[in-house]
């Protein structure tokens, strides 16, 4: 049996396929100290019979804790709603319940033991040493009468020298499939609608060593072929440093790759040569932040250059080796000082601008500061951005991508929360017809034999003319086959 068993999933559709990290990384330190660790993903596709019969699989007296990574997961429907159950198959295995991810407070679980925040690789070998009988016990705190960890601040992991994963056949990985790589850790920015952990960190600081990715990229190749990557990294693009030492790793691989990452659209402005190291290195998917093209807005959320740079810079991407990056833009509904006719003007813009494949619309949200663990400027000071807020959250649940969030109302001198996610939502439906694959949806499609590239050729690379229902099959095969091979 496994010292430790961890839930895993990151599904948000029948016709995409992301793979989770975060596991994977913990099993991969935590093995790396002689424990034997078993990650079960698809957890979203988990019946309580698939849970029940995985715990009769891999569960029995030596195991030390089982672990539910929350990050990518519906923490309401898929465990608070789930409590009893849960409940009794801990009664039934008496074994201790952690949570951890980046939505591990989002829902309080009585069932669960122990939580963990933050990035948790340094924090869960310290909690396995404890429960093993090999060390005293970790840094930890009450939390409602449970305990928690704080990973971030108590085993804030410096040593980014091998923070790889080593991927395993049991995680059914074909050559088509995209895999997450982390990069860094953390940005050099603090946008002020931005709740990411470890962000205004210090210029190169959580940086992996280039021996450490290259040894990776060369093993996922060996085992299964893998070419395709999402770069997991707050900021890609946040220095040239950073860039030519990546694009020296990539272009001394026996192959190529290609790799999906958020890129901050103002640093291409300030360095032009990025866009060559970038499209040279393997850039497919560029998700970029660009949040609004109303100069006001823009200054108030420190998004820097302005916006006719940025648009600029976006257009160079696109026409560097024939429209090989395909661009999304994120836009915001809801910023400080932005009207509804402001919003409508940046959709004229966006729709008509032929470099920008996918743009995609969000409502601002301000955090509820008890559900969740980070918090952006916003969140912890609304009013000094104009924002008046009602406390008592609001927990929003995303059908589209089968998420969950808790959110508190607001309103500011144009407009308020529920007009923002109305709003959103009609921009989103209006122009889903337009819609190209790009940014992060490159890797999800390609994953399911989806090849990009041919896709714009034929299809002016629209969502629309895709080939779901093939797409769709594959999925269900996909997920049922790992069910009967690793759950039943």
């Amino acid at each position: 049996m496994y010292h430790a068993v961890i839930f895993t999933g990151l599904d948000y559709g029948d016709r995409s396929l992301y793979r989770p990290l975060g596991a994977y990384r913990i099993r991969t330190e935590l093995e790396a100290q002689g424990y034997s660790v078993k990650v079960l993903d698809h957890f979203h596709n988990l019946t309580q019979e698939n849970i029940e019969q995985a715990f009769e699989k891999y569960v029995d007296s030596n195991t030390l804790w089982v672990g539910f990574s929350t990050t990518f997961i519906n923490t309401s429907t898929l465990l608070a709603e789930r409590s009893k159950f849960f409940q009794k198959l801990k009664k039934i295995y008496n074994v201790p319940i952690v949570i951890g991810g980046a939505k591990s407070l989002v829902e309080f679980l009585s069932w669960a033991d122990i939580f963990v925040t933050g990035y948790a690789d340094d924090a869960t070998l310290a909690l396995t040493d404890y429960l093993a009988g090999k060390s005293p016990e970790p840094k930890w705190k009450d939390y409602k009468g449970k305990k928690i960890i704080d990973s971030n601040h108590q085993y804030d992991k410096k040593d980014l020298s091998n923070i790889g994963v080593i991927w395993k056949p049991e995680d059914h990985i074909d050559s088509q499939q995209s895999l997450p790589m982390e990069i860094a850790r953390g940005c050099i920015f603090n946008c002020a609608f931005c709740n990411f952990p470890l962000n205004n960190k210090t210029k190169f600081d959580y940086i992996r060593v280039k021996e450490d990715m290259y040894n990776e990229f060369v093993r996922n190749y060996n085992d299964f072929g893998a070419t395709n990557y999402w770069f997991m990294d707050d900021t890609y693009n946040d220095s040239m440093k950073k860039l030519e030492l990546m694009h020296e790793v990539i272009t001394s691989l026996p192959f190529k790759i290609t790799y999906d990452t958020y890129i901050k659209p103002e640093l291409i402005v300030r360095w032009p040569d990025q866009i060559d190291l970038l499209a040279e290195s393997g850039l497919r998917g560029a998700s970029l932040g660009v949040e609004s093209l109303n100069p006001v807005a823009r200054q108030a959320v420190q998004k820097g250059a302005n916006a006719d740079k940025v648009l600029d810079a976006i257009s160079a991407m696109k026409r560097k080796n024939n429209g090989q990056i395909k661009i999304q833009i994120n836009l915001i509904v809801g910023l400080p000082h932005e009207d509804v006719k402001s919003i409508w003007r940046t959709h004229d813009i966006v729709k008509h601008n032929d470099d920008i494949d996918w743009w995609n619309w969000y409502a601002l949200q301000i955090h509820s500061k008890e559900r969740h663990e980070y918090h952006s400027p916003i969140d912890r000071d609304p009013k000094k951005y104009g924002y008046d807020v009602v406390e008592t959250p609001t927990l929003i649940r995303n059908n589209m991508v089968n998420d969950n969030i808790w959110i508190t109302d607001w309103k500011n001198e144009h407009m308020n929360s529920k007009m923002a996610q109305m709003l959103s939502a009609k921009l989103r439906k209006m122009d889903a017809p337009l819609q190209k694959v790009a940014g992060w949806n490159c890797g999800s499609y390609s994953s399911l034999g989806l090849d990009v590239d041919k896709h714009y050729q034929d299809n002016n690379g629209l969502i629309q003319k895709m080939p779901i229902e093939n797409m769709i099959q594959k999925k269900k095969k996909l997920v049922s086959e790992y069910i009967q091979t690793e759950i039943m």
